[in-house]
C-alpha cells in the first residue's frame, strides 16, 4: 500500500472527511508529521519567515512516504528548498497546478479560493502565483471557517461553513464568473460536492494534485 507522508502545522482544529489530513480521505496510509511551533499565524503572513528551515527539513528525514505533501498551501514559499531536500515528490500547495490551469483556461477563467487573499497578495508569494491575474478570494474575516482555523478551535459547524462558502462563491459568479476553482487552503476541499453540485465549475486542490502525482492514494469520492 502507498504512504503519503503530510507535514502538517501545529494545529487542533478538526479535519473531517476531504480533509487534506483526515485519514478518511485517502485509500493508502497517511504519515502525519506535526512540526512544533508551526503555527498558522507564523505561516500565513504577508511577511512570511525565510529564514532557517532545518525545522521543517528534519521532518523530511526519514518520511515514509512515496509522496510528501503539507496541509498549507503557504508553505509553498519554501517548495523549491524543500523539494530540493525531499528523497521524493513533494508538494506543499494546491498553487503548483496554477501553470497547468493557465494553458487549459483562459487569463479571465481561473479563480483561486484562499484562507487570506491578503497574504497571499503579499511580494513573498509572487514568484508562486506565476503571474496569476485572475480573482483570488479569501476566506471573510468574519467567516466560521476561517475563525476556527485562524484561532485553532476544537469545534466545526460544518454546515455552517459550507453555507458561508456557497454565498462567497455565489458573489463571485455574479460579478465575475469563472470556469475553474483552485483552492489554495487545504481545508476547503470537504465542501468541493457542494460547490460542484452548486456551479457549473472544475475544481482543484492538494488532493488533485496529489492525485496527479500518484493515482492510488486519494479516495475517488474526494476527488
Amino acid at each position: 500500500m502507498p504512504c503519503l507522508s503530510l507535514l502538517q502545522l501545529d494545529t487542533q482544529f478538526p479535519r473531517i472527511p476531504g480533509d487534506v489530513a483526515s485519514p478518511d480521505t485517502y485509500n493508502c496510509a497517511l504519515d502525519i508529521r506535526t512540526i512544533p511551533g508551526l503555527s498558522v499565524a507564523r505561516v500565513v503572513s504577508t511577511h512570511p519567515d525565510h529564514g532557517d528551515l532545518s525545522f521543517i527539513e528534519n521532518h523530511l528525514c526519514g518520511a515514509p512516504g512515496d509522496v510528501i505533501a503539507t496541509s498549507c498551501g503557504f508553505l509553498s514559499i519554501w517548495q523549491t528548498q524543500l523539494a530540493a531536500r525531499s528523497p521524493v515528490p513533494f508538494l506543499s500547495s494546491a498553487l503548483l497546478q496554477l501553470p497547468m490551469l493557465g494553458a487549459s483556461f483562459a487569463v479571465d477563467e481561473t479563480a483561486i479560493l484562499t484562507f487570506d487573499a491578503d497574504s497571499l497578495a503579499a511580494p513573498a508569494f509572487t514568484p508562486v502565483l506565476a503571474g496569476f491575474s485572475g480573482p483570488v478570494l479569501g476566506l471573510p474575516p468574519t467567516s466560521h471557517l476561517r475563525r476556527v482555523i485562524a484561532e485553532d478551535l476544537k469545534t466545526l459547524d460544518q454546515a455552517r461553513a459550507e453555507a458561508e462558502l456557497i454565498d462567497l462563491v455565489a458573489g463571485l459568479q455574479q460579478t465575475r464568473p469563472v470556469r475553474a476553482l483552485l483552492l489554495e487552503c487545504t481545508n476547503l476541499p470537504p465542501y468541493k460536492a457542494a460547490l460542484r453540485a452548486r456551479f457549473d465549475v472544475e475544481i482543484f486542490d492538494i488532493l488533485t494534485l496529489i492525485h496527479a502525482t500518484n493515482p492510488h492514494m486519494v479516495n475517488a469520492g474526494f476527488l
